[in-house]
């Protein structure tokens, strides 16, 4: 399957075009809230297709366009309302069971008002699930809200909030494609010009009254300009099976109007090769731990390459995630080794913040997970290298305890090669520093061997609250596991655009790990 990549450019636009976009974006905003209201009463859409060609003068392919992004609201209001309903039970469970630890009456008051806050957010998202009632703030419940704080939000009055309003709920429209239409889309037609640069001939409504067409010219891409341009060379073949969908969105923000637009990729060949062995990658709040394993599951490279978020402009986490991850790539690219990362629920993640730290829990919010996740496997993909997921239970632990200290790894570095080994489904059972204890192994022999691991997870928990607790000896409780403290040499990160040089196993852990458990 065709990976989707979206490239977007900034418009030059005169004035005279500028306001035709803004009056194609007014109206398909009301029609799009028209529309959205009457099929949350239950209309019929074939139906509200004939009154609204008609009605507002619009074409069947706007229509179209129109329909498949509300059904797409919908659809993701429906899926984010069941994922907020499971949020909520985690975070009541979780601060119920802070509250139970609380000794200090105050603190206890606070927190069963949080506790009554959550439950009637649940109570609420749980009544509109069952009543199959839904709502879509156009225009963003952000700055709805900001009407009844003019000043504090920098408005002067209560029109220039309400001019702000009604500009965020028109401020862009859809033009779908479709790969048997002209040029891949119909309601947007572009062409390639003898200077390379891109024209986009914009079908307007008919309501606008200021003829058909808008041409927009000298549209140049910053980055993927190259593969617009062959995907409409494709669309020009007479080869229909090259032809390929291109949709357009039109967005207006403070700076004028971008257009954002969508194609798929080619199917790149595949260069990794998993007999060779395995990138393994732990993603953490600050960092990418990078752990790279031979065909047996010995680690044969580590790398901590910077990846801090926090506090950063959405453009500048970009940037950052974009220049960690390329050096992943580029890693994996020289080794010609398929990449592992974990396959993580962070929404169950940030339901566990209750009793964080404010800075750990800001930290972790503001963590680009799924941003890093998904720059890995575009760049993955164009590339050719392939990515694996794996379930990432227990690699911590084990990775500590069967890696850190004995092979020189940081916590996340020996994580990252449990990842890498995991997918290559190789030995995880115990070190033999637990073998000594018999009630440990005789619980659940025939079973899994994560259940013995979650016992090891229980008995740190158990040790390390021990020792938190106050006047307790800071010398190691007798019922911890007991594990020397690990030395962490490590490769320095590679400069930005540099390959890391490979590293004999000898040098970097002293011997090989072999097929070891």
């Amino acid at each position: 399957m065709n990976e989707i990549r979206t490239y977007q450019p900034r418009l030059a636009l005169s004035s005279e075009q500028a306001a035709l976009l803004d009056a194609y974006a007014a109206l398909y905003g009301k029609a799009e809230r028209s529309l959205f209201a009457r099929l949350a009463a239950g209309e019929s859409l074939n139906v509200l297709k004939r009154e609204f060609l008609g009605g507002l003068g619009i074409t069947a392919r706007q229509f179209n366009a129109l329909a498949a992004g509300v059904r797409g609201k919908i659809a993701s209001v429906k899926a984010v309302r069941d994922r907020l309903i499971e949020f909520a039970k985690r975070r009541i469970k979780r601060a119920e069971e802070v509250l139970a630890e609380i000794p200090d009456k105050w603190k206890r008051h606070q927190k069963r008002r949080r506790v009554a806050t959550l439950k009637a957010r649940l109570a609420n998202l749980e009544s509109e699930r069952d009543a199959g009632k839904m709502g879509i703030c156009f225009g963003s419940r952000k700055l709805f809200r900001e009407q009844f704080a003019l000043e504090k939000n920098d408005f002067a009055s209560h029109e220039e909030w309400l001019a702000a309003w009604r500009q965020a709920r028109s401020s862009q429209f859809f033009a779908m494609g479709s790969r048997d239409e002209t040029a891949g889309c119909q309601s947007c037609v572009a062409a390639v010009q003898d200077d390379g640069s891109v024209t986009l001939r914009l079908r307007l409504p008919d309501a606008l009254g200021a003829g058909k067409h808008l041409a927009i010219a000298r549209v140049r891409f910053a980055y993927g300009h190259d593969a617009i341009v062959a995907a409409i060379g494709r669309n020009l073949s007479e080869d229909q099976a090259e032809w390929q969908a291109i949709s357009y969105r039109f967005v207006h923000d403070a700076r004028g109007w971008r257009v954002f637009v969508s194609i798929a990729i080619p199917e790149v060949a595949v260069i990794s090769h998993r007999q060779a062995g395995v990138i393994g990658v732990d993603i953490n709040a600050d960092r990418l731990a990078v752990t790279e394993t031979d065909r047996f599951g010995n680690p044969v490279g580590s790398w901590v390459i910077p990846c801090v978020t926090y506090g950063r402009t959405s453009e500048r986490r970009a940037a950052i995630v974009g220049d960690a991850v390329k050096q992943v790539v580029a890693i994996a690219v020289d080794r010609r080794k398929p990449i592992a990362i974990e396959k993580l629920d962070f929404w169950k993640k940030r339901a566990t913040l209750e009793a964080a730290s404010g800075k750990h829990a800001r930290m972790l919010c503001a963590f680009a997970y799924r941003r890093i996740q998904a720059v890995i496997r575009a760049r993955s993909y164009e590339a050719g290298i392939e990515v694996l997921d794996t379930n990432p239970a227990y690699s911590s632990l084990i990775g500590k305890y069967k890696f850190a200290s004995r092979y020189g790894l940081s916590a996340h570095n020996a994580a990252a090669c449990v990842l890498a080994r995991r997918v290559d489904d190789l030995g995880e059972r115990l070190p033999s520093q637990f073998q000594v204890t018999p009630q440990l192994l005789a619980k659940n022999r025939s079973g899994h061997v994560w259940s013995l691991w979650a016992i090891v997870s229980r008995r740190d928990r158990v040790a390390h609250a021990a020792r938190r607790r106050p006047g307790c000896s800071t010398t190691r409780s007798p019922a911890a596991p007991a594990l020397a403290s690990p030395a962490r040499p490590v490769i320095p990160p590679p400069p930005a655009g540099a390959i890391p040089a490979r590293e004999p196993s000898s040098a970097l852990f002293g011997g090989r790990l072999g097929q070891w458990g």
